[in-house]
């Protein structure tokens, strides 16, 4: 059985904002380190992965559903920002990341 390596921000380049982690490789990480044979990723795999991925570095995490069958595709693990006083908003239904500058300059401008 191969061993598997979790994500790290920094073995991606900077250019990328964020990076997926597919369903198969989520489930292989979380069976290698608690010995379980989990099939799909439930509560306790997202609960298990997402502290990882916090622990590992990464700002944020969404897990996404697949569009045929409903289950879990895999997840969305954002990079820490190389910026300071960058802002997140996320909604229901888009997620927009906006420098605070761009921010401040509509304010000024309106």
């Amino acid at each position: 059985m191969p061993s598997f390596k979790f994500p790290r921000p920094e073995d991606y380049k900077a250019a990328e904002p964020a990076v997926f982690c597919p369903a198969d490789r989520v489930l292989a990480l979380f069976n290698q380190d608690s010995s379980d044979n989990a099939a799909r990723i439930a509560k306790k795999v997202r609960k298990w992965f997402r502290k990882q991925a916090h622990d590992a570095g990464w700002a944020g995490i969404h897990f996404l559903p697949e569009v045929q069958s409903n289950h879990g595709a895999g997840c969305v693990l954002w990079r820490p920002p190389h910026q300071i006083n960058l802002h997140v908003v996320v909604t229901k239904q888009t997620l927009v990341l906006v420098d605070d500058a761009d921010i401040i300059e509509e304010a000024e401008d309106a």
